[in-house]
């Protein structure tokens, strides 16, 4: 992402961040529970990964993130594949900010394009952490199956 591009994300965070609490149960139901204060510094460190992810284009810290942030999902008794709707609507309501508060532009159709390849990468590497987890946990199912034989 450019310079331009970045300060279109910096200039309609305010409103990406109060989309993203008064549609926080779309998102993720367990969301609609969280206090609005909570959840705001939630979406706040989600912005600022995909921040950095969009700026650089260097996606190892927003891996970790997200790996560490499925971990947490999966321990709180939610599925995995929660995540990647979760992380795919907060992209998606990006591009809706954006659209919506941008008057139509080279720069807002860029920074758009820029936003959802974003959540391709995200969605694709996200399904590669629940692939690896199903091999782990296959290999483990077929490790207890031998060692009960």
């Amino acid at each position: 992402m450019d310079e331009r591009q970045t300060r279109i994300f910096d200039d309609l965070r305010t409103d990406i961040l109060t989309r993203l609490v008064e549609v926080r149960g779309g998102i993720d139901p367990a969301y609609e529970k969280i206090p609005d204060l909570v959840i705001r510094e939630h979406f706040n460190i989600v912005l600022d990964k995909l921040r950095a992810f969009l700026a650089t284009g260097e996606n190892g810290s927003y891996r970790r993130f997200a790996s560490r942030y499925m971990a947490i999902r999966v321990a709180e008794g939610f599925g995995a594949e929660n995540l990647i709707h979760t992380i795919v609507a907060i992209g998606d309501i990006v591009a809706q900010v954006a659209r919506a508060r941008l008057d139509p532009s080279p720069d807002r159709e860029s920074f758009v394009r820029a936003v959802m390849r974003m959540n391709f990468v995200n969605a694709r590497m996200l399904v590669a952490f629940l692939a690896e987890d199903l091999a782990e946990r296959v290999a483990q199912r077929e490790l207890l199956l031998r060692s009960v034989r």
